[in-house]
């Protein structure tokens, strides 16, 4: 929920002070999360730091500052180049989530915790510092010949160029791209939160249920950068459609493992399920970049994600809470189902109107 308020905030902030300011920012305050995170003691402390400082990191280093810097650099064929730097996230899930639970089983969560935390300020903070610049940064550090191109790469911004939010939200393409934000997590969040505990409900090892995780992460991978560049070949629609269809597929596979505990199904699920897993996001800030790009694109992308935040936040608590009144997750798989047609509609809603 603190993420989806703070995304518009992040937008203004990055259109005002740069990229590389509100990444780091993001930086500094999701490390800070993770190492106080060793040291929590109760449950408001768990609030604090990770719904209130772990959120906030989240947004500084999430899609508002991340989307707008892709679309400040690439004015054409977005999809592939936010398909390919988003697919970072996945290589994170697939060494995250085996490493976490290593640290875990080795030491303890506390010093997992701290360690991570600590990792990440390292590796963050000289990467995003060295090649987290906006063309605007790029061309006062690399001479008149780059500021001629970066303005000339810079003027093709497309028919949004400068359209401020308010003419934003006047337009059904603004509302259907913020729908598909809205049930995209409302179809994989319910899933992606509970996936472990449901794999070692139904008697897989932890250390295994962990893996399966890191496999989806990987294959997202693949999924992040294919349907990346589909977006750019076949349109953001389509593209959009068949990752929902493998995500769907995913959930399916698991709702087969229901009544069938055989760990092939577990397989086919990290499969079809991790490529759909964050594919949605580079098609969407394809589209929104397309439609609405300009030097206020910053805040108007924030305003979109104010949807993915509010899915996110009823999410995981509606699959919790189906889990406790049921004693079963199926009825969150078949929600999941219905969400990836319900976004997948959206997108052919938001797809631009021949003149």
């Amino acid at each position: 929920m603190l993420q989806g308020l703070l995304a518009p905030v992040a937008g203004i902030l990055v259109d005002r002070f740069g990229t590389r300011r509100v990444i780091l920012t993001g930086v500094v305050l999701l490390s800070g999360a993770s190492i106080l995170g060793a040291t929590i003691r109760s449950a408001g402390e768990l609030y604090l730091y990770t719904g209130v400082l772990g959120a906030a990191g989240l947004v500084g280093l999430g899609p508002v500052p991340m989307g707008v810097l892709l679309a400040r650099w690439f004015s054409e064929r977005r999809g592939r180049a936010v398909g390919i730097a988003f697919s970072g996230m996945g290589f994170g899930v697939f060494v995250m989530g085996p490493l976490a639970q290593w640290l875990i089983a080795s030491t303890s969560w506390r010093v997992a915790s701290a360690v991570l935390g600590i990792g990440a300020l390292c590796v963050l903070v000289p990467i995003v510092w060295i090649f987290a610049r906006d063309p605007e940064q790029a061309r006062g550090e690399r001479g008149p010949a780059v500021a001629r191109a970066s303005v000339s790469r810079g003027a093709r911004s497309g028919p949004g160029t400068d359209r401020a939010l308010r003419q934003a939200v006047g337009e059904r393409a603004f509302w259907a791209l913020w729908l598909a934000y809205l049930c995209t997590p409302l179809a994989v969040f319910p899933i992606t939160t509970h996936q472990v505990a449901f794999a070692i409900d139904r008697g897989f090892a932890p250390l295994l249920a962990a893996w399966v995780f890191g496999t989806a992460g990987l294959m997202s991978i693949v999924g992040r950068v294919t349907f990346g560049l589909a977006a750019d070949r076949f349109g953001g629609p389509l593209a959009a459609t068949v990752s929902y269809g493998c995500t769907a597929a995913g959930a399916l596979a698991l709702l087969a493992l229901e009544a069938d505990p055989r760990g092939g199904w577990l397989g086919v699920y990290a499969v079809l399920f991790g490529l759909g897993f964050g594919a949605r996001g580079p098609i969407i800030t394809a589209m929104a970049s397309d439609l609405f790009g300009g030097r206020r694109f910053g805040v108007i992308y924030g305003a979109l994600s104010v949807g993915n935040g509010l899915g996110g936040a009823i999410g995981p608590w509606f699959g919790g809470v189906v889990h406790d009144v049921m004693g079963s997750y199926q009825l969150v798989f078949l929600t999941s189902v219905v969400f990836c047609a319900l976004g997948s509609t959206c997108f052919w809603l938001a797809r631009r109107r021949a003149p």
